[in-house]
């Protein structure tokens, strides 16, 4: 009788505790759910603000490596942006081996359109462009533009910390929204692979990013790695071409970062002094045809 006793308290004693362990999981499920929550609360505020954004300041930093250490390029820029009246500037500096190559652009509203003055190996140029036309072309700079189409497209949210006031979080953009999002944030201009067909990103995979925010939504960084998005692109680039034979592009790491400082509270944006003394093409080939035909 005794032994059916301890027998009979041993099993409820196993029930209870599997019980409990049961009754643990929903709570974790709730934490996690929380977890998400703040997480999407923290992305709300950010959209918010980013849908305000007058101007902004920021160090731009990006990373292309195919086929090796040895084809690594760096382009790290620092940029200045005014959207009404629009102005731009950045200062740029690419790192390819041992070779380096600095260059500025400025864009500057005018009632024609956009100027868009360059330095490139000590000469400056400068052509007039359409507002459409010139922010497409420094597109890929677009911080707050950038960081807005990743939190519009994103998914899977995750809060990974929250320190010293910056909130990290990490999410994902679908590969359904992978051609949108990467067309229009110019995200693959560096490589020179915007502006590309729709079929071009077929089997595209889900892209994970990371962003960071102040408590109150101020967005201060994102991260994000197109590697796998490139490395599609220009293998079905290479198959239109008829180049079946030559092996598949390895791209090794696409990534593009932006820190954002002075959101909001960028005033000016001046155009150096220099400029003025700018080659504009556009008036040199008038010119130039315009005494043709007097002749």
């Amino acid at each position: 009788m005794i032994k059916r006793i301890r027998i009979a308290a041993s099993m409820i004693l196993i029930a209870v505790f599997f019980a409990s362990g049961c009754a643990a999981k929903p709570t974790s499920n709730s934490a996690a759910v929380t977890s998400e929550g703040e997480a999407q609360k923290y992305v709300a505020l950010a959209k918010t603000k980013l849908e305000s954004a007058s101007s902004f300041a920021s160090d731009f930093y990006a990373e292309v490596t195919i086929g090796g250490d040895d084809q690594k390029k760096v382009t790290s820029a620092k940029v200045e942006m005014i959207y009404e009246p629009l102005a731009v500037m950045i200062k740029t500096q690419d790192l390819f081996g041992q070779s380096t190559l600095e260059s500025e652009t400025y864009l500057e509203k005018v009632d024609a359109g956009v100027n868009m003055y360059m330095l490139y190996d000590g000469q400056w140029t400068e052509m007039t462009l359409q507002e459409k036309n010139a922010m497409k072309s420094v597109g890929i700079y677009d911080a707050a533009k950038a960081m807005r189409l990743l939190l519009a497209s994103g998914e899977n949210w995750e809060q990974v910390s929250t320190k010293n006031g910056i909130v990290t979080i990490s999410g994902e953009v679908p590969a359904q929204k992978v051609y949108e999002i990467s067309e229009e944030g110019c995200f693959l201009q560096l490589a020179g692979m915007s502006g590309m067909a729709e079929s071009y990103y077929t089997g595209v995979e889900a892209i994970p990013f990371e962003v960071q925010l102040k408590e109150d939504g101020t967005p201060v960084s994102f991260s994000v790695d197109f590697a796998k998005t490139l490395e599609t692109v220009m293998n079905h680039v290479l198959q239109e071409l008829g180049k079946d034979e030559v092996e598949p592009i390895s791209v090794e790491k696409y990534l593009i970062k932006q820190t954002i400082t002075n959101f909001g509270e960028v005033k000016q944006i001046k155009i150096p002094v220099e400029a003025s003394s700018a080659i504009n093409y556009e008036k040199e080939i008038s010119l130039l045809e315009s005494n043709t035909v007097k002749q």
